[in-house]
């Protein structure tokens, strides 16, 4: 748990995380103009940054996943369905901004844990070359850049359950007394 900690720290002094950044997407569909659409995300460097730290954290291999330490203190509290780390595995996996919208292309739904992890290993972990074409198949209306915006939108979700995780085990450690959680 402590090498959780230690990731979610790291993950913490990035400049997307202490400048509280985000993501604002919009699109619009007008019958004469047709669609017009924009993405603000923060820069390029600032998100590669955040990624990058963000790997062993959500990465399934890794003994730091959130999936996994998700489970040992699931196991320790012997509390299955607990309905905070239920939430907090909706939100780690995308579910909760799913619960709100859910975005479609060819009967792929993009903001999706699926579709995170094939444009993570298109363009930002690997250079898949299969997965980058699939992405493409998918952005006939709306540019890959802005389904880029939806995927760190996903990526910030994931950091926010990262850090309530992180709150949690510092709680049953003794190292913090309480936590607050907005649901």
């Amino acid at each position: 748990m402590q090498k959780y900690l230690h990731e979610a720290k790291k993950l913490q002094t990035t400049q997307f995380i202490l400048q509280n950044q985000g993501v604002n997407l919009s699109f619009k569909w007008d019958k004469d103009i047709g669609i017009t659409w924009a993405v603000a995300i923060p820069p390029v460097d600032e998100v590669l940054a955040f990624i990058h730290r963000m790997r062993p954290l959500i990465l399934q291999q890794e003994h730091t996943c959130f999936l996994k330490t998700r489970k040992m203190i699931e196991r320790k509290l012997q509390k299955d369905g607990d309905p905070l780390l239920s939430f907090l595995l909706d939100l780690f996996q995308g579910k909760s901004m799913q619960k709100q919208v859910i975005i479609k292309s060819n009967d792929q739904i993009v903001n999706s844990e699926k579709m995170l992890f094939t444009w993570l290993n298109a363009h930002e972990y690997h250079r898949d070359h299969d997965k980058q074409e699939f992405l493409e198949t998918l952005h006939k209306i709306l540019p890959l850049e802005w389904s880029r915006g939806v995927f760190v939108s996903l990526l910030i979700d994931k950091a926010k359950a990262i850090f309530m995780l992180a709150a949690l085990i510092e709680l049953i450690l003794g190292d913090r007394e309480t936590i607050s959680v907005q649901l």
